[in-house]
């Protein structure tokens, strides 16, 4: 048997430990190492300055991205006094029957036209993911079965402060875009690009919902 043992150790196709040790993580090993450490500064002062330091960290990404990627006409602290004051120099959201969207009728001219629609569906799903996100952190039942009740205060204050608003904002974009849209489509006959343009949108939405139902069997297993 002891023979056995050492000639399977030592056969040429049998993995090593040190080969195993020099292995590169995989995607799904890398992030298991990130939430044990995570999980090891849990309750500790060291949770708190990690916490800090990635808020930190995701706001200077932010602003990194949205300084670059918009032409902020005169800087971005600027543009956002502007927008507070009314006073931003953007155009504004075209009528059905204005001449600027009357030169076309493709995709483009429904999503400006629409855009409080975009953005209502826009908010929708941000609502639901962070509900539904929301929920997979904070409502989890322990091993009794019986849910934290600081962990459902948790998940009332994500639905009460960020869920609600969402809801709110995408249902008063969604009634205006809808209203637009159609009147837009029914004075330029343009039903074929109201309909690619509910094509994307329920596309995205369709995405949100199909990664969120995998994220829920992830964390139910």
């Amino acid at each position: 048997m002891a023979d056995d043992q050492t000639f399977s150790s030592g056969m040429p196709g049998a993995p090593s430990k040190e080969e195993d040790s020099d292995r590169p993580l995989t995607l799904s090993e890398t992030f298991d190492v990130i939430r044990a450490n995570l999980e090891r500064i849990e309750g500790t002062r060291r949770e708190v300055a990690v916490t800090l330091a990635l808020i930190l960290f995701g706001g200077a990404v932010v602003w990194a991205v949205l300084t670059t990627v918009i032409p902020w006409s005169g800087g971005i602290l600027q543009s956002i006094q502007d927008v507070l004051t009314l006073s931003a120099p953007w155009s504004t959201l075209p009528a059905p029957d204005d001449p600027r969207v009357a030169v076309s009728t493709d995709v483009r001219v429904a999503m400006w036209v629409g855009s409080p629609l975009v953005f209502g569906v826009f908010w929708f799903t941000a609502g639901y993911h962070l509900d539904r996100a929301s929920r997979r952190a904070f409502l989890r039942a322990g091993p009794a079965g019986v849910r934290d009740s600081s962990s459902s205060s948790g998940y009332t204050l994500i639905a009460v402060t960020v869920v609600f608003p969402l809801i709110l904002l995408g249902l008063a974009g969604s009634a205006w875009g809808v209203f637009a849209l159609v009147s837009w489509a029914s004075l330029r006959d343009a039903w074929g690009a109201l309909a690619v343009l509910v094509f994307l949108m329920g596309c995205f939405s369709g995405v949100v919902r199909l990664a969120n139902e995998v994220l829920d069997r992830r964390v139910n297993r």
